[in-house]
């Protein structure tokens, strides 16, 4: 609390020095009259330094305001286009499909743009099962990509590395075992595996079985300055593929502290690997999340676990990120596979669809 006297010759003038001085806000303590006047004693309460805002307050508040946005973006859509809602639900085999898309876990604002853009691909002809289906799958095709990230390894300008982010529990070091043995095994490529996966107990030792059954060195790094130690041990190797800490990235904070380990790293490429199990909208904030990191691209583990694989194709259609690999099982190195077009479309639609 802040303290001042203040003397004037009237009462009214004391008070107007202190609000003057001290704003309206100001306490009067006290006062008396003197010989020369009147004396007043006031004070102010301090302001309180404004509290740090929190980075996970801001960032729930900024996702909030993309949610109400994507809804009013989604009703103005719908609003637009009531004639092509209409013709969805009056034509049996539009409505088939729109439905057979929604019950597969599609988002629904993409379903309704994909269809909306294949009907009128048709040009006014008549839209039968075949004809709709093949301009949707085309359409579809159209907007998710596929990448190949080994194809132009080259040893001559220096290792490939290749790091695999995501969540605990996602499958990171068992999808990195059956690339490095497809690399060693079938590429016939000098390997280097890393692990910065100090936090989780047995996750070295699980890396180093898998390591030591290919013959292939193994070194932990603790930090940014270790890993690039590291990585200038493994100049010599074709491929480099390093193991990072499973985390909740969720929480912005632990993407932005494995950001600073890879920050002015070269040549890395970064697989964001991601669970076919998980819940639609915890993959789309987490890929979100990633969003300071430069993703190369998706890989999605269990496919086995789950019936409904709309949610991955929801981020392949919400994202701009390609999907490069797929984890079918548990077996190492067998259950996992180049990701394609054509497999993507077998996850969405049944092949009884395919009939007239």
């Amino acid at each position: 609390m802040q303290v001042k006297i203040f003397k004037a010759a009237t009462m009214e003038k004391a008070l107007f020095l202190v609000k003057k001085e001290l704003g309206p806000d100001a306490i009067i303590l006290g006062s008396k009259k003197g010989e020369s006047g009147f004396e007043v004693s006031a004070a102010r309460e301090q302001q309180p330094a404004p509290a740090p805002e929190n980075p996970a307050k801001r960032d729930a508040s900024a996702e909030m305001l993309d949610g109400i946005q994507e809804i009013k973006s989604f009703l103005s859509l719908l609003i637009s286009s009531k004639d092509q809602l209409v013709q969805f639900q009056a034509n049996g085999s539009l409505a088939e499909l729109y439905h057979s898309l929604l019950v597969r876990g599609l988002d629904e604002k993409q379903v309704f743009i994909l269809l909306s853009k294949a009907v009128s691909d048709l040009n006014g002809d008549p839209v039968g099962r075949r004809q709709i289906y093949n301009a949707f799958c085309k359409r579809f095709v159209a907007k998710i990509s596929c990448a190949r990230p080994f194809r132009t390894i080259s040893s001559s300008s220096g290792p490939g590395v290749f790091t695999f982010l995501g969540p605990t529990g996602v499958g990171k070091t068992t999808t990195l075992a059956k690339l490095a043995a497809y690399l060693k095994i079938r590429r016939q490529m000098e390997l280097g595996i890393i692990s910065l996966d100090t936090y989780r107990i047995g996750a070295v030792d699980q890396l180093q079985t898998y390591a030591s059954i290919l013959g292939v060195p193994l070194r932990v790094a603790q930090s940014k300055t270790e890993l690039t130690g590291v990585l200038d041990d493994f100049r010599h190797c074709d491929a480099v593929l390093i193991d990072t800490t499973g985390r909740n990235y969720l929480d912005r904070e632990h993407v932005r502290s494995l950001h600073s380990v890879f920050h002015n790293a070269q040549r890395l490429n970064h697989f964001l690997v991601l669970s076919a199990t998980a819940k639609d909208e915890d993959l789309k904030q987490t890929i979100v999340h990633f969003g300071e990191i430069n993703i190369n691209s998706l890989i999605f583990t269990k496919l086995d676990e789950t019936f409904h694989h709309g949610c991955i194709l929801n981020q392949l259609l919400r994202f701009n990120h390609p999907i490069s690999f797929m984890g079918t099982g548990q077996r190492v190195p067998e259950d996992i596979e180049p990701a394609t077009q054509k497999r993507l479309l077998s996850l969405l639609l049944p092949a009884g669809n395919k009939s007239a």
